[in-house]
């Protein structure tokens, strides 16, 4: 009585597999067809109204030389922001400033209704 050996009928369907996943075309699952134009309704950086202020530990904070105090600086950004509906609010800080200081400022803008705050970085304060 003859064996069947199994090796070469496991080699061909392998193969065969093999064959079927190359030739086969894989329907594309998730992907968006968007169609991308030229023009844009994005904000340009001219359409916005940047606020710089650093943060000293003193409880002030410098805007455009100017020094203010906290409650100055509401009137302040109220102030530069009435006129203006898109605006961005840039904070960075000295280096002897305490996370406290700078988070009790944000806390401070956000509870007086100021939205639209940004942190930010000096370009060496960034590494990988």
């Amino acid at each position: 009585m003859t064996k069947i050996s199994l090796t070469p009928v496991i080699d061909v369907v392998f193969i065969l597999l093999i064959f079927f996943m190359l030739a086969s075309n894989f329907n594309k699952i998730g992907e968006i067809d968007i169609n991308i134009t030229k023009e844009t309704n994005a904000v340009n950086k001219e359409d916005i109204k940047i606020i710089e202020l650093l943060i000293r530990q003193d409880e002030t904070v410098i805007s455009d030389g100017k020094v203010y105090d906290d409650n100055d600086l509401i009137t302040m950004i109220k102030h530069l922001t009435n006129d203006n509906s898109k605006y961005s609010i840039i904070l960075s800080s000295k280096d002897d400033v305490t996370y406290q200081r700078f988070l009790y400022l944000m806390n401070f803008l956000k509870n007086n209704e100021i939205s639209n705050i940004n942190i930010g970085l000096k370009n060496n304060a960034i590494k990988n």
